[in-house]
């Protein structure tokens, strides 16, 4: 339990992971940070990219992130995003319906103030971008 952290990602989509890890990879305004057990306290902007987590049995897991906030406080990180999912779970008729969604909101504009349904209408927007940019990495082999 020595080498292990608390990590939590939450968005307003709910609780998208919460459980001890080994090592967190966080895409941040200044680059990629690398968090283990006994990081330093720290607060800082997450941008858009993909988290990659290492469990306890030293399985990775991704997740996709647009922009947020990052705590590190006594072996606890929390990730606060406006956007997270498991990267996995990510794919064109998810993204799709989602955009459509936002976009008929957007139109309608009696049912969401027009600044929540543009928000939602960007994220769809972002996400099918960080989709297509996995994508690409993915089909030449790199990790970042």
């Amino acid at each position: 339990m020595a080498n292990l952290f608390k990590l939590d990602i939450l968005s307003p989509q709910g609780n998208i992971f919460s459980g001890n890890v080994k090592q967190a990879i966080v895409p941040t305004t200044s680059g990629l940070i690398t968090i283990l057990a006994g990081h330093a306290s720290l607060i800082t902007i997450v941008s858009k990219g993909d988290i990659e987590i290492m469990s306890e049995d030293n399985s990775i897991k991704n997740f996709t992130v647009i922009d947020g906030f990052l705590e590190v406080s006594d072996n606890v990180v929390s990730i606060i995003s406006d956007f997270a999912m498991k990267s996995d779970e990510i794919n064109d008729e998810v993204i799709e319906k989602a955009k459509k969604y936002a976009e008929e909101q957007k139109q309608k504009n009696d049912n969401v103030p027009s600044e929540i349904a543009e928000k939602n209408l960007q994220q769809a927007i972002m996400a099918l971008k960080v989709l297509e940019h996995n994508k690409l990495k993915r089909k030449k082999g790199v990790k970042y």
